[in-house]
């Protein structure tokens, strides 16, 4: 790519233990004071990092068996997701994205005579990521459970059975569901099918549900128990082994049976290694193209933030595949649901707030294949959100996205609940009537993964999304008399049909200058462009309020910038969340700090006209309203994006302390409510935070270890823009390997990691010397597609360190973060 533009970032995976600067200021490196006591990963012109060394640190160990619903533990390809636990020996729950609109269960497999096993004082279980299986034994018996990458399948090995007692497996539904029940040979079915036809907006489409059951053993007989319950017969092979193979694929009629035996095939009887060893391969391919990290402190709380990042890469590549629905729909783990059909919230909408997380670090660690099942399902209902809008909003054109959108397209919520829709002036003042930056924002991503990617089809395919809500964005707004752009729109949830809240002043900032990028990319919509760019002169100035009561405003309408600055220069003041402060609070976000993140408006260098915008988000962050709130509180993003160091672990503490409430590493929602589901946006925000803090480039300029806690050492490998990638690691506060592998031919910005001391760029395999000796606080980096790069300081370089692979054992037992959450169990 020939330029860089300001929306960028980096992967970087691997930093180790920082010694940063003030809380509220530019981080600052400790210098090497002597190569020979670091060590790095670089060698021989590559960064050598053992994927499943560090990969099995984050497994899941179970000390004794995982006998409680809630404790149960996750399997999946993409399109199949199973949750598995102890009870009667081993259950299973099986779950889709395409059981719409309600995401029915297609089922629950029991395997009593694992009892022996479960009950045994032997008894261990590991969930072994690096290959997708949930390994058990004990009692003399072994279990193996893995979902085929290729298959929707879950497939249950055992070992060490009585060989000449008859054993059974059951698949069940429960009261309130239909299926027909069938049985044929060694096959038993549920399926059951609907229409999507009862509630506002339905699309009218076919779903279903479908699960199949068989064993590859001896004498294997199905039958009908009753309405919901098959179960199938069998005596283990004569060395004690058997298979259980559950089928489940997607399911809109036909006949199960005949299904069922063209998915499995051979699958009853194909050697084990054959079968096991495709399912490692898939999974050992997805994490060699992974952004990873391995992370280490005194106390243990780095190894665990390690462990949740690890198992939110696992459980998205397990939840989210192309050409199905997004696997989470309002921040919950559904493909890993344990409690039959209950859904919290609305099962068929989607939150894109609670989305945003998994986003975020979706890119941050290379995966964009897993944001394709969300930008699709957006970009198939365009044409449906656009009937929406103008219906629902005043005529107006393009696309207003609904923040609790139908899989469908449009902004309904809640079954036949017509009161609190999205994107419908009916319906205002309400949660998201007026919200009208959803669309914006998802536009964004897609921008920002067009950046990180340089990839002109995926610009051009979802191009469509960004014309059309800006189109909307500009249309809502009004240009006044003092010569900026106002609207009535919620500020978020927050504030309902408020004046010119935050969220839409900054979804201007960023979405106008990015659309101008992108159309001009493509050569398209020149009239558009020039009405963006003067657009771009017509957004006014974020609210101010004071930083104690946040009920004044500082700087009443019509404003200026002059005006603002001068308020700003006393120090008091923070973002308000709109005009109008006094305006009642309906949730518990901190919109004075979504330029911050997600946005990237305003970062740790933002100085405009001489006002300091850092420093009024540092005020901002630092009299937040709502502190370690919700599972999905973006508190530690923010403090990374601040260069807060010491603020992102202990954010990152006291979230995970309150809410990681699963032994899977997922959360609870909130405190003081029984939700059942388990959620998966917590680790997304952990891993965000995370890579923010390891390395980020949201303006341009790339930052080594901008915000990474002083206790805390890593190392890894990260993708960063234009397919490149970045090889970092920091030893006890020291910077020890900063590598660039280059994957297009530009020129970088970095940001001196030793600020006021010599640093340099050299090839990393020759040697060469790339950039002379500096001391400046930014400076340009020529990089040639295929070629790497090291940035170092002349006194202390890469290659004179004592070379160490990155490296790790497999987990062993359960790990504790303060004695107050756990992943595993002892």
């Amino acid at each position: 790519m020939p330029t860089r533009h300001h929306r960028r970032r980096f992967w970087l995976v691997g930093l180790v233990a920082l010694s940063l600067g003030g809380s509220l200021a530019v981080s600052q490196l400790a210098s090497p004071a002597s190569a020979a006591t670091l060590t790095t990963a670089w060698h021989n012109g590559a960064f050598d990092l053992n994927i499943g060394g560090v990969v099995s640190r984050s497994d899941v160990v179970l000390g004794e068996p995982n006998t409680a619903a809630a404790q149960s533990l996750q399997l999946g390809n993409g399109s199949l997701g199973v949750a598995a636990w102890a009870a009667n020996g081993f259950t299973a729950q099986l779950n889709r994205s395409d059981t719409m609109p309600n995401r029915l269960s297609p089922g629950q497999v029991n395997i009593p005579g694992l009892s022996t096993m479960t009950a045994a004082s032997d008894f261990s279980g590991h969930l072994d990521v690096f290959r997708g299986a949930l390994d058990e034994s004990g009692g003399g018996m072994t279990m193996q459970a893995w979902v085929p990458s290729g298959k929707d399948e879950l497939i249950i090995e055992v070992t060490g059975a009585n060989p000449n007692t008859q054993q059974s497996a059951t698949l069940n539904l429960w009261s309130g569901r239909s299926p027909s029940a069938t049985s044929s040979g060694a096959y038993g079915a549920l399926a059951q099918t609907w229409v999507d036809n009862v509630t506002n907006g339905p699309s009218g489409k076919t779903f279903g549900a479908m699960a199949t059951i068989t064993a590859g053993a001896r004498n294997v007989s199905a039958s009908v128990v009753n309405s919901t319950q098959v179960k199938v017969a069998f005596t283990p092979n004569s060395d004690g082994s058997y298979r259980i193979v559950v089928a489940a694929p997607t399911w809109t009629g036909g006949n199960a049976i005949s299904t069922a035996q063209t998915l499995v095939g051979s699958d009853t009887d194909t050697a084990t290694a054959t079968l096991t060893a495709a399912q490692a391969l898939a999974w050992h391919t997805y994490w060699a193209g992974s952004g990873l990290v391995e992370m280490s402190s005194s106390d243990g709380s780095a190894q665990y933030m390690e462990n949740l990042r690890t198992l939110y890469l696992y459980d998205e590549a397990a939840s989210m595949k192309a050409g199905g629905y997004p696997g989470s729909q309002a921040g919950i783990a559904d493909m890993f649901n344990y409690d039959q059909d209950h859904v919290d919230w609305y099962p068929a909408g989607y939150w894109l707030w609670n989305l945003r997380a998994e986003i975020a670090a979706n890119l941050s660690s290379g995966n964009y294949a897993l944001n394709v099942p969300i930008f699709d399902m957006y970009l198939n209902d365009l044409p449906a959100i656009e009937s929406w809008t103008t219906a629902q909003m005043s005529g107006k054109p393009g696309a207003c996205v609904p923040e609790t959108m139908r899989f469908n397209g449009n902004g309904f919520s809640g079954g036949n609940n017509t009161q609190n829709a999205s994107c419908a002036t009916a319906s205002s003042p309400a949660w998201n009537a007026l919200d009208i930056t959803s669309g914006p924002e998802l536009a964004m991503w897609i921008w920002q993964q067009y950046e990180d990617t340089g990839s002109i089809s995926f610009l051009q395919k979802y191009y469509p999304i960004l014309k059309q809500t800006v189109t909307f964005l500009l249309a809502w707004q009004t240009k006044g008399s003092d010569g900026y752009l106002h609207a009535v729109a919620n500020a978020h949830e927050t504030q309902w049909a408020v004046q010119d809240p935050t969220t839409d002043l900054v979804a201007d900032q960023a979405l106008f200058p990015a659309v101008v990028s992108a159309a001009t990319l493509l050569n398209t919509d020149s009239s558009l462009v020039a009405q963006l760019k003067t657009a771009e002169t017509e957004i006014g100035p974020y609210a101010r309020t004071d930083e104690s009561t946040k009920q004044q405003l500082l700087n009443p309408q019509p404003t200026s910038p002059t005006t603002t600055a001068s308020v700003d220069a006393k120090g008091t003041d923070v973002i308000a969340d709109s005009y109008q402060p006094t305006a009642k609070l309906e949730n518990g976000e901190n919109i004075g700090l979504e330029p911050v993140w997600p946005w990237g408006v305003v970062g740790d260098n933002s100085v405009v006209g001489g006002d300091n915008l850092t420093a009024l988000e540092d005020r901002t962050y630092q009299y937040r309203p709502n502190q370690n709130g919700n599972d999905w509180n973006f508190d530690a993003v923010d403090a990374a994006r601040l260069d807060n160091a010491s603020q992102v672990q202990a954010d990152l503490t006291a979230g995970v302390e309150k809410l990681q409430t699963h032994i899977n590493g997922l959360a609870n929602l909130t405190t003081g409510t029984n939700w059942n589901d388990p959620y998966l946006e917590q680790s997304a925000t952990v891993a965000t935070a995370l890579d923010e803090a390891l390395a980020t480039d949201y303006d341009g300029t790339l930052r080594f270890a901008p915000a990474w806690p002083s206790g805390w050492d890593g190392s890894g490998t990260v993708a960063i823009q234009g397919n490149s990638k970045v090889d970092v690691q920091v030893e006890g506060g020291i910077l020890a390997t900063a590598a660039i592998q280059a994957g297009s031919t530009t020129t970088m910005t970095v940001r001196n990691p030793w600020p006021g001391k010599q640093a340099e760029v050299v090839n990393g395999s020759t040697g060469a010397v790339i950039l002379a000796a500096t001391t400046a606080s930014t400076f340009k980096v020529p990089v040639t597609a295929g070629s790497s790069y090291l940035v170092e300081q002349p006194s202390s370089p890469t290659t004179s360190m004592t070379y160490a692979q990155v490296t790790g054992s497999q987990a062993s037992t359960y790990k504790t973060l303060g004695g107050k959450v756990q992943i595993g169990l002892p």
